[in-house]
């Protein structure tokens, strides 16, 4: 009795053990961002602007695609530039990395949604999830970037 008892624990101690070892290895294939804030303050230098925005991310590490929606209002004109740059935490500027002016509407308030290849060169996988990207909507008085929004996840 006592060996089978031994064996039995032995048994559930290898697979526990195996199991997480799996786990541990295993990537999340999606990870979300809900609600990247983007304002005037995260610009640098700062703006003074009423406009507000958010961002809502989705990047499917499988498939190596982020999907975006920006929602954005109160911009003191229409956009002239809207961008995805890169590479530079917060408080750092850095050159465009993925451009959607010609789509995005330009309105002072609206929302548009899109995707883009995290392709290792434009945009790598490591520094995206390190935290490395940010959103930039540009305008008439605000050329620099009027609102900005860190992609944390």
């Amino acid at each position: 009795m006592k060996t089978s008892n031994v064996l039995v624990a032995a048994v559930v101690v290898t697979v526990s053990t195996l199991f997480t070892a799996c786990v541990q290895d295993h990537q999340v294939p999606l990870i979300r961002v809900a609600n990247v804030t983007l304002s005037p303050d995260q610009e640098v230098p700062p703006k003074n602007s009423p406009a507000m925005g958010t961002a809502n991310v989705v990047f499917d590490r499988i498939t190596h695609v982020m999907s975006y929606t920006v929602t954005w209002n109160n911009l003191t004109g229409n956009p002239i530039g809207s961008h995805i740059h890169g590479t530079a935490p917060r408080g750092r500027n850095a050159g465009i990395r993925h451009d959607f002016t010609t789509p995005l509407p330009k309105t002072t308030s609206g929302t548009f949604s899109n995707s883009v290849m995290v392709d290792g060169v434009a945009i790598k996988e490591d520094s995206l999830l390190a935290g490395f990207y940010y959103f930039n909507i540009h305008t008439p008085a605000n050329p620099g970037g009027e609102i900005r929004g860190q992609i944390e996840f």
